[in-house]
């Protein structure tokens, strides 16, 4: 029993999390709520969730292609599911650091070139958020946007324009870096040694990064990508909201849904439960959604992204071998 305690633990953050959304939308969880649903339109929800995962895997691949490391698709594809879905039982996307593991482990890639190829991936993801929330806020929210949403979008975008020039800066003044000669004069050489293998992690990551932008078709193939990634999102929330009954403009979902994975994109609990439930509630709101519709909303959204994800996803994680990554099965 005490080996499952992650599994336990998401279980009861879940339990807490559909109680709390159906006491703030006051929703009856009945036959007649139920039948409210068209489930033929929650089935393309579960084709649209899925084909971005597939779409995920191959952009991965892609980067890690690109900065020499050809992994097979079926490795890469099932390995990211793996990371996912230890993300979603464990806080602070402690998948990536699993994925970098198992890529250690093996295909012998260095550490910081699995980082790199995760960062390249959030950079990618980040991007995407921005601009499709940024052409959410002209196209539906002209003048509705509240001050916190517009803090958030500004934070987010200074932070990736920061590490951007951060990323075209940082080279241009490695050889600098590394012949810091008056500190190697006074500094102990068992210090200076350290100094130096930091500064060589940290270029061997700037490099891998850089490495998608020397190949601008790859690149661009990857912001394609990246941009199907969350417009599925989108569409996921799009079409849930057809299947209540209760259509409304693309531009709606567009906004809402990006603002919401934006205010989720550093999960503090497993699988950001409770994050994007809140701010998905409260940018429907902003359209004049209730409170209902948008808690049964995040219900629906939560059934397909992660509710039904963990059991599909656990299962390639243990059939595929990734389980090492989570250590679940560890007595301690």
């Amino acid at each position: 029993m005490k080996k499952y305690r992650r599994l336990i633990v998401i279980l009861l953050l879940s339990i807490l999390t559909v109680f709390a959304l159906l006491r703030l939308g006051n929703i009856d969880i009945s036959f007649e709520t139920l039948a409210r649903v068209n489930w033929g339109w929650m089935l393309l929800v579960f084709v649209i969730f899925y084909s971005a995962i597939v779409v995920r895997g191959t952009r991965w691949q892609r980067i890690l292609h690109t900065m020499g490391w050809p992994v097979e698709f079926i490795y890469a594809q099932t390995l990211l599911i793996a990371g996912l879905f230890i993300s979603a039982i464990l806080p602070a996307r402690l998948g990536d650091v699993g994925r970098v593991a198992m890529l250690k482990q093996d295909h012998k890639i260095p550490v910081a070139h699995g980082i790199a190829s995760i960062t390249t991936e959030r950079a990618l993801d980040v991007f995407s958020i921005l601009v499709l929330a940024a052409a959410g806020a002209i196209w539906a929210a002209q003048g509705r946007v509240p001050s916190e949403i517009s803090q958030l979008m500004a934070g987010a975008t200074i932070l990736f324009v920061v590490g951007l020039v951060g990323l075209l800066t940082m080279p241009s003044i490695e050889n600098w870096l590394r012949e810091f000669k008056w500190a190697k004069m006074i500094a102990p050489a068992s210090i200076w040694s350290l100094y130096q293998k930091i500064l060589a992690f940290g270029f061997s990551l700037i490099h891998g990064i850089r490495a998608l932008g020397k190949k601008p078709a790859v690149l661009g193939i990857a912001i394609v990508e990246s941009l199907y990634i969350w417009l599925c999102d989108v569409l996921i929330i799009h079409f849930i909201l057809v299947s209540i009954n209760l259509p409304s403009p693309l531009n709606v979902s567009l906004f809402c849904s990006m603002v919401s994975d934006l205010a989720a994109a550093v999960p503090i609990t497993p699988g950001a439960l409770g994050q994007f439930d809140a701010a998905i509630i409260g940018t429907l709101a902003i359209f004049g959604i209730t409170t209902t519709h948008g808690s049964l909303t995040a219900l629906l959204t939560r059934f397909v992204n992660f509710w039904t994800f963990i059991p599909v996803s656990g299962l390639v994680t243990y059939v595929f071998g990734f389980s090492r990554a989570l250590n679940l099965s560890r007595s301690d």
